[in-house]
This record gives structure tokens, sequence and C-alpha cells, in this order.
């Protein structure tokens, strides 16, 4: 007999290290902090520890300013040099920490590209009890400012949900809880537990301080399931005072909350500190809340709606021997699979259209 699992869940809500000109970012500095949260958590019950967006090194909090070309430049390079590699230093650390505290970490990281030198994406990395990377994903919607530095993510394994000990584990990334299509993607995969990774930054428009908590209790929902949100907050003495000119670091003000199936906020919105959000998720709430909307179940229209989802890669290059092929077709193998079977189909043809003719 299946058992509802309950277990306590913490949104982080605090500020990366950013550092004066010429250095700007102290990913080393970061990662201690991203570290002595975790234990933090841990040591409060927590056993689903999640942080904001890019928490490491840090969100872009500012955009081009071609009057200071320069100095756009070395900041554009010293913010991939801080980003993370997966696997690396920064995530064998991470990896430990989720092992001692016996938890999973849902981690918001600058990723930078090992194979495709100064590639970056906007990740998410999951990380299980074990202290082993689930896998990462990457931010298929790439929002405003974010454009000078992120490559789009592909799709495939980036879109998937995770198996973890108590059921499946989800993320997305700020601007893609906006899209439709992508939510629906994770909850028809059967999430019970969605992480909302935020930078916790206005944009110019105020009344995104209620949009975040609102985003959060329309995905949990419509889908059944728990949101963790977590987003980031930089107290004024944490702003530094000589960072490039054209940055909104005295914009962010949090917004981390945790809200259950049926939509209701039962820890937060915290704003305007770095704090943690704690929340106790009782799966059995997800189940009660299908009994309603279940777009698995009784609200599913498969048979006139349906989602296609493209589960290649592209790649840059690929070997010229694959027949016909393009980035994202079929390799030489699947094209000869698919010629033995219209063969075999050919032969069905013939042989019922001889049965006909006897006939």
């Amino acid at each position: 007999m299946m058992a509802y699992k309950k277990f306590r869940a913490a949104a982080v809500q605090a500020a990366p290290v950013y550092l004066n000109k010429p250095n700007y970012f102290d990913s080393q500095a970061t990662l201690e902090k991203a570290l002595g949260l975790i234990t933090e958590a841990s040591d409060n019950g927590a056993t689903l520890i999640v942080f904001p967006e890019t928490f490491l090194p840090g969100y872009p909090y500012w955009s081009i300013n071609l009057a200071q070309g320069p100095e756009w430049a070395g900041t554009w390079a010293e913010f991939l040099r801080h980003s993370i590699e997966v696997p690396g230093r920064e995530t064998d650390a991470l990896c430990q920490a989720a092992k001692r505290s016996n938890a999973y970490v849902v981690m918001g990281i600058n990723e930078r590209d090992a194979k495709y030198e100064g590639r970056m994406y906007n990740s998410i990395l999951f990380i299980s009890p074990q202290g082993e990377v689930l896998g990462t994903h990457r931010k298929v919607c790439i929002t405003v400012q974010e454009l000078f530095f992120h490559t789009r993510g592909d799709g495939g394994a980036n879109l998937r949900v995770h198996d973890a000990n108590f059921g499946k584990l989800s993320g997305l990334i700020c601007g893609e809880h906006y899209h439709p299509l992508l939510r629906y993607n994770l909850i028809v995969q059967g999430s019970h537990v969605h992480c909302l990774l935020w930078p916790g930054y206005k944009g110019g428009a105020e009344e995104l301080t209620t949009t975040i908590p609102v985003m959060t209790q329309s995905l949990a929902a419509s889908g059944a399931l728990w949101a963790v949100a977590s987003c980031t907050y930089i107290p004024p003495d944490q702003i530094p005072t000589d960072f490039y000119d054209n940055h909104a670091f005295d914009q962010t003000f949090g917004g981390s909350c945790i809200v259950n199936p049926f939509g209701q906020i039962v820890a937060g919105p915290e704003t305007d500190k770095e704090t943690i959000v704690y929340g106790d998720i009782d799966l059995k709430l997800n189940a009660a809340a299908k009994s309603i909307i279940n777009l698995n179940g009784i609200y599913s229209r498969w048979d006139i709606l349906n989602l296609g989802v493209r589960e290649k890669f592209y790649q840059p290059v690929w070997p010229m021997d694959e027949l016909g092929a393009t980035p994202s077709d079929m390799g030489a193998s699947e094209v000869e699979e698919l010629r033995r079977k219209i063969a075999l189909l050919e032969a069905d043809v013939r042989r019922l259209k001889g049965e006909k003719e006897a006939r």
C-alpha cells in the first residue's frame, strides 16, 4: 500500500557576494555562504533546500551600456570566469553538503559550458541526498538582459522531472512560469513538488512584488502540486559601492514562499530581508487536490489536446556520414530502422492485396 510522504522544505532568500570593480564576483565566498545555508536549513529539519535563480555566482542585475563598452566586456568576462561547470569543484562541494545534510538541494547556477567555450546557461542544478547530480535544467525562455549572457536551453532531458524518494521533483526559472506549455509539460509528468527560482527583482514594475506569490499559487492549484519559490534579496549594506554603473542591485525585494496543492500560501511570502522560509509538505494534499482538478485524470483531454516536445539536442557539429542528417534529425541507425519497418509494412500490403485478389 502506498504511503503519503511528509517532509520539510526550505526556500532560501539570500544574497550572493558581489564585489567592487574590477573583480565584480566572488564565487568562492558565495559557495561558502551556500554551504552554510544548506547546513542551517538541514539543522532546522529541511530535506528539500531550494536556492534562487543563478545564486552561484549571482544574477546579472545589469545590462549593456555602449558608452562603457570596455568595462562591459570585462564584467562579462568575469561573470563567465566565476560561473559553474557541471561537474566541477563547486558542484562537488554542493554534492558533499547535500549528502552530509541528507537533503535534496536545488541550486540556481550560472552554468559555464565545459565543451563550448564562452557559452553560458541560466540553469538549475538538482542534487540528491546521496550527493549525486540528478540533472540540470537550462532555462528555455531567456528574459530581458539575460539575452546578453545566456544561451537558451534545449529539449530532451532538459525538460524532465526527477525521481525523488518522495515522488517527482521539478523546477523552472523565473519568467518560464509564464509559459503555459512548460508548466503543463511538468504537470503531466507527475511532479509532486515544483521549485520556482526567481531573482527577486522588480524589473521596473512595483507589481512584481505580488506577481511571484500569484504565479506560485497559480501553478500549485492548476497542477495539484506543492510549489517552493526561492528569491534573492540583497541588503543595502551588501551592495557593492563601485560596481559597473548600469546595475539595479537596489531593486531586489525577495518574495519567497511555499504554496500547497490547493493554491494556499502556507509560508511567506517574505520580503526585504535575508531569511529561510520553511514549510511542512504533506503529499496527501496532492491527491486530495486531484479529486477536483487533475490534468492527468478527470481533467485530461489528451484525445483533443496534447503537447509535442523535442527529445533530441541540437549540436553545432555532427558526422557527415549520417546520411541526410541535420543537427536535429535522426542518425544513420535510426534511418535504417525506419527503412526496415517500411519494408515490413510494404510486405504486409502486398500480402493483403494478394489475399484480396485470391478471393
